[in-house]
């Protein structure tokens, strides 16, 4: 049992989620179905410990040379010598609503290569950093029991009828030196064999549907289409959710996307020409993406180039037509122009750089000082530096927050010294500079999702009050960033995303669309770690989903989707039903299997939702 609970303890480092997945997914217990990103793990299961274990990892594969039952099997090879080392394991994390005050059961089938190697598998029930209850089974002699070599185990939990139990976990492991197997693993609930999960969000009734649709209107098209009378009829129903708004939040639940990006396209060309919109934010360090403003303006350089300073997944196709659109409406339209700005703070060296920059021209006393604040955070390659032991980092933060208050009291005098607005522009960001060093101090000492929203949200802030007064700005970013509900137990990130932020400071006037797709596939990496993009398969709206209850509207047979107008009251007679909470896909950087680990109200997080019945990958730039 120590060894099972400590199993669930590093696990549940890497792989807990604050609030699980409820929605119908297979499981693949018998290892059949290959994962999207990698053809030779399975579908479904993730890296364990072995990714943050010091000394070798070890190699998960999908063995069809030695099977039990099916046409694969797991392979799990590790080469620890050590005594005492962590096993390395697979972990299958499913949300635990459909086992709560239920019996679990799992068997299955394991064997291994050597007496060096133990094979372990474990059923876990947790909570809030704690194992709720455990069952574990070490088959470390499976070679020398049953039919060739495979050696059965099985395994019984009963799970406490406790809404903060969140997550049954299924895990297999191999400790010492070796090669273990798995296979034929089934899961039973009261003695009922599972599959797949079941969806607890039942499907919509007739009447639900119908006031849905009455609250819809068909999208017919995802890109820019020929000039003329009634090129954008379909976004009337988005130009009435908009309104009045000042800003405008453009999610999306995939950050490559083809048709996401532009229909993004398009509604800011839209909200340019018919509604006098004039900032694009985007998802994006703020200093950084200067560059793309300087030449959406007219400045040098080419498209392609200044788009480099830009996060990979923006470098696309589609980003591409925006910005050169962007470029030719303002040689079009001197007189109003629409700037290109960023809000992200993943970056030291460019505030660094920037300051020490101003103060050697403007305020030489302080070159050494700021030099000395800056120097060592800023000779690291990524402003997140995990590896960094946290005493170092906390005291880059407390450099960071010197920096703030030494720079702070020079921005009056300089702001006085000022003789053009270029000047006074130059001063606001020069401190704020140094507010964005400090910004990426905090976030890697921290390592929080939360903080991150906060600090984006202030970075958009101080963009249109102090460059920007007055300026409408549409707001390019995921869907998790956008929301706005800023509810501590049924929003993203605890209630702490950026969208919740700009809505306390800017009210009604801020509105939040999340866009969504039934069925396709997008463009990512293949993990956080392994950087090459391809095309992932996104998994089909499961029952239960969102984008499942939006696909089940009838439209006409003519659109690619639909928009939904969400501004309904929790209390409404006819609509309170959307306030139910349901799985939605969220997919960032990296791709996902299954990929509907978030529960969302949407009323309580968007004003709009548009649903893209099939989507295809972003076309990444050479």
């Amino acid at each position: 049992m120590t060894l099972t609970r400590t199993l669930g303890a590093l696990l549940s480092v890497v792989l807990a989620l604050p609030s699980p997945a409820i929605a119908q997914r297979p499981l693949n217990l018998d290892f059949e179905t290959p994962s999207v990103a990698y053809a030779d793990r399975p579908w479904g299961w993730a890296l364990g410990w072995s990714a943050w274990a010091a000394g070798p990892g070890a190699r998960f594969t999908l063995d069809s040379t030695r099977v039990l039952r099916g046409v694969r099997s797991l392979r799990l090879t590790a080469a620890d010598t050590a005594p005492g080392t962590a096993p390395r394991a697979l972990a299958l994390q499913l949300p635990a609503a459909f086992a709560r005050g239920r019996a679990l059961r799992l068997t299955g089938w394991t064997r291994t290569s050597a007496t060096e190697a133990h094979s372990l598998v474990t059923l876990e029930a947790w909570g809030d950093r704690v194992v709720a209850a455990a069952d574990s089974a070490d088959a470390g002699d499976a070679q020398r029991a049953g039919a060739d070599g495979w050696s059965q185990v099985s395994l019984t939990i009963a799970v406490p009828a406790d809404t903060s139990i969140h997550s049954i976990v299924i895990s297999v492991a191999v400790q010492g030196t070796g090669t273990a197997w798995f296979d034929a693993l089934e899961l039973f609930r009261d003695g009922e064999r599972l599959e797949s999960l079941p969806a607890e969000a039942p499907p919509p009734t007739r009447a639900e549907l119908a006031y849905l649709a009455g609250r819809s209107a068909p999208l017919l098209r995802a890109e820019i289409g020929a000039a003329g009378p009634g090129r954008d009829d379909d976004l009337a129903s988005i130009a009435r959710i908009v309104g009045d708004a000042r800003i405008v939040g453009l999610g999306e639940s995939t950050h490559g996307t083809r048709e996401f990006f532009q229909l993004k396209h398009r509604i800011v060309e839209f909200l340019v020409r018919t509604q006098g919109f004039d900032v694009f934010a985007v998802e994006a360090n703020q200093l950084a993406v200067e560059r793309i403003n300087a030449y959406v303006l007219g400045g040098p350089g080419t498209a392609r180039e200044v788009m480099r300073a830009m996060f990979r997944v923006w470098n696309t196709e589609e980003m591409l037509a925006l910005v050169d659109w962007m470029r030719a409406y303002n040689a079009a339209h001197p007189e109003r122009p629409v700037h290109f700005i960023g809000y992200d703070l993943q970056d030291q060296r460019g505030p660094a750089d920037t300051l020490l920059a101003f103060v050697t021209r403007a305020d030489t006393a302080l070159v050494s000082r700021v030099g000395a604040l800056t120097q060592e955070y800023r000779s690291v390659t990524n402003a997140a530096a995990p590896q960094v032991a946290a005493e170092t980092r906390a005291r880059w933060k407390a450099q960071g927050d010197s920096l703030v208050r030494d720079i702070g009291a020079r921005r009056a005098p300089w702001l006085a010294d000022a003789r053009t607005r270029a000047d006074s522009v130059r001063v606001e960001w020069a401190s704020h500079s140094a507010e964005l060093f400090r910004q990426a101090a905090t976030l890697n000492a921290s390592l929080s999702s939360p903080d991150r929203d906060s600090l984006m949200a202030a970075n958009l802030d101080w963009a249109l009050r102090t460059l920007h007064p007055g300026s409408r700005a549409v707001v390019w970013a995921h869907d998790v960033h956008v929301s706005h509900g800023g509810d501590p137990v049924r929003s993203f990130n605890g209630g702490a995303q950026m969208g919740a932020h700009l809505k306390r400071s800017y009210g009604h006037t801020y509105r939040a669309f999340s866009l969504l797709t039934r069925t396709g596939a997008y463009s990512a990496t293949r993990s956080f770690t392994d950087h090459a993009i391809f095309a992932a398969e996104a998994f089909p709206a499961p029952e239960g989903s969102v984008e499942a209850l939006l696909a089940a509207v009838p439209r006409s047979p003519l659109s690619i989707g639909l928009v939904a107008d969400l501004r309904v009251g929790e209390r409404d007679a006819q609509g309170a039903w959307l306030w139910r909470p349901r799985p939605l896909r969220h997919v960032g950087y990296a791709a996902y299997d299954y990929a509907f680990e978030l529960r969302a109200v949407m009323p309580l997080e968007f004003d709009g939702v548009i649903l893209i019945e099939r989507t295809t990958p972003s076309r990444p730039l050479p």
